[in-house]
């Protein structure tokens, strides 16, 4: 077992079991709940057959359909009973299971979500379970930007796993058969792909002996994953019309740092003057002065490769225009450079933020996880601070013009013009 103090007095603890399950941990004492989740380290990049396409998130729900101990009505009411807030996600990288309880429920918490590990996968649920999903994959299609970002997400990345809609299709979903999940389940859900985490009120040499307790006899498994560099061969227009649309969706992705790159900080802080929510130049210069409902921009980085996404939504009328003005407020971005001010406005706003969230336990559990799997360390609010305010605007400006982000970029947009109106 580890236990590391960082220089403000933040204290970690780290334990790897024989069969490789880790456990992360953060002890706040001062407060009254504790968070606990599994990270499983898989998610649709990892289904490189269209065949399985969906099965990471299709077993997400199948694991709350019942475990080898428990049905699914069993452990809605065990987790009721501790009053715990219950929930999972699945992304293109991962997914994660967890719980929020008071501290004296900690270890019933843990003895559930361990057993949901090991999940039944009855045939009978997995096919009733289907219909959920191609009904989810439905209502999302029903959404203008989910269909717009799921065709620039295929678009862009091509033949790339990352390609896969986290949802699946319709085909994939119908015609998966449950021996298909039982071995993306046996091979992706081992313990040495697995991280255990916690965060909040809790006993350390306690949670030692519960994960020994209750996953010392999960076996070893597939903890690869297949991580290169991508970017699109070129530039690429999809223009998808339809005329029932009253707005125009547009986004514009393009080649940026991945998530382990030494100028992810530099490069996150340039997306963040470029078009964060409020007080960016795509806030000022086109949200503001009413061109669209909305306008912003942001680095979106993943394991071996990342984007800078451009995103716009205004009247057809506009959008020309809007598109013209995303494109020229980076082409301004990368050839004038940054101001000292508008740096210091992303930082203070990301150190905010940073600094609000570590008074969450549930926030500081994801954090542990995260940065367990991208650093193979845990990284104190002070440490990813100094980090913040370590970028100088030369940085911000180097960490973009590393990347063929005019050259290559990607546009997707969805609504009543077609391409010759749009890039009038």
């Amino acid at each position: 077992m580890t236990e590391s103090t960082a220089s403000n007095g933040t204290v970690f603890h780290t334990h790897r079991l024989s069969n490789g399950l880790q456990i992360v941990a953060q002890p706040m004492p001062d407060f009254e709940s504790v968070a606990v989740s599994y990270y499983v380290r898989t998610g649709s990049r990892d289904e490189p057959d269209l065949s399985i396409a969906g099965v990471s998130h299709f077993l997400e729900h199948m694991v709350f359909k019942g475990t080898k101990t428990l049905d699914w009505q069993e452990i809605t009411l065990a987790f009721n009973k501790i009053g715990a807030e219950l929930n999972a996600f699945t992304s293109q990288e991962a997914t994660v299971y967890f719980a929020r309880v008071l501290g004296e429920y900690l270890e019933r918490a843990v003895q559930l979500l361990s057993d949901m590990m090991y999940p039944r996968l009855a045939e009978s649920d997995f096919e009733t379970e289907k219909e959920v999903i191609i009904n989810e994959i439905a209502r999302s299609e029903d959404q203008p930007y989910n269909l717009a970002f799921r065709r620039m997400m295929q678009t862009y990345f091509d033949s790339h796993p990352l390609g896969h809609d986290v949802l699946g299709t319709r085909e994939s979903i119908r015609n998966m058969r449950i021996e298909q999940m039982r071995d993306y389940w046996s091979r992706r859900y081992a313990a040495n792909n697995l991280v255990l985490a916690i965060a909040g009120n809790f006993d350390w040499e306690h949670i030692v002996r519960l994960a020994e307790k209750y996953c010392t006899d999960w076996r070893t498994g597939d903890a690869s994953r297949h991580i290169e560099p991508y970017e699109p061969a070129h530039a690429i227009n999809d223009v998808i019309v339809d005329k029932k649309l009253k707005q125009q969706i547009m986004i514009v992705a393009m080649p940026a740092v991945d998530v382990k790159d030494p100028d992810y900080y530099a490069a996150s802080l340039g997306g963040s003057i470029l078009g964060d929510s409020d007080g960016s130049r795509l806030y000022w210069n086109i949200y503001q002065k009413g061109l669209a409902e909305s306008a912003s921009a942001g680095i979106w980085a993943l394991e071996g490769t990342g984007m800078m996404m451009m995103e716009a939504n205004s009247t057809p009328e506009e959008a020309p225009r809007v598109l013209k003005l995303l494109r020229a407020e980076l082409d301004s971005l990368l050839d004038d450079g940054v101001h000292e001010d508008e740096l210091r406005r992303a930082k203070d706003k990301w150190i905010s933020n940073v600094v609000l969230s570590s008074e969450s336990t549930f926030a500081r559990m994801r954090s542990l996880a995260s940065d367990w799997v991208t650093e193979d360390r845990l990284i104190s609010v002070d440490e990813e601070v100094e980090r913040i305010e370590k970028v100088t605007t030369e940085d911000v400006i180097r960490s973009l013009h590393r990347f063929p982000m005019r050259e290559k970029q990607v546009l997707t947009a969805l609504g009543p013009l077609g391409e010759p109106e749009l890039l009038a």
